[in-house]
């Protein structure tokens, strides 16, 4: 009698792993490849801006930048790797057409298009996470949508304080 009762609490203990791997559903999926790609672009752009930028307040945010998406999108392969998903290798097609243009810019035009791409983009990627972490299915995948809001938001805010050029 023990051993049937030890073998339908382990059958129910991998039915609830199971059905927690489940729950990465194709949104949850989707959320980690635009968000890391989201990161990729944040990091080359930031890049980018060591060198080409003329204003050392647009340099000191573009280094942030810089560490904290590495940071960001190294979490998120881990947590990516434990789900079985892939993170994003290289940004979106028309996230690398901005970095592609932008390399053509230095001094004050790339810094006003820099500034202007922070904003857009930290606006565009609050709105991604506040939709994972409000809607997505996998709590693992949501809470870090969650953790990651406030960092988004102080981005945008500072990139909204970027003096203008």
């Amino acid at each position: 009698m023990n051993r049937i009762l030890v073998t339908l609490l382990a059958l129910s203990m991998s039915g609830t792993a199971i059905a927690q791997q489940a729950k990465t559903t194709a949104t949850d999926t989707d959320f980690i490849r635009r968000a890391s790609s989201a990161s990729l672009t944040e990091i080359a752009l930031g890049k980018l801006a060591a060198d080409q930028a003329s204003s050392s307040d647009v340099k000191k945010y573009a280094e942030r930048m810089v560490a904290d998406h590495t940071k960001a999108n190294e979490s998120l392969g881990k947590l990516a790797g434990s789900k079985g998903v892939q993170i994003a290798v290289a940004p979106e097609p028309a996230q690398q057409q901005d970095i592609d243009r932008m390399k053509g810019l230095d001094g004050a035009k790339f810094d006003r298009a820099y500034s202007d791409a922070m904003v857009r983009d930290h606006k565009l990627a609050t709105g991604l996470y506040e939709l994972e972490a409000e809607k997505g299915e996998d709590v693992d995948i949501r809470d870090y949508a969650r953790g990651q809001l406030p960092m988004l938001k102080e981005h945008e805010k500072l990139a909204q304080s970027l003096p203008p050029f």
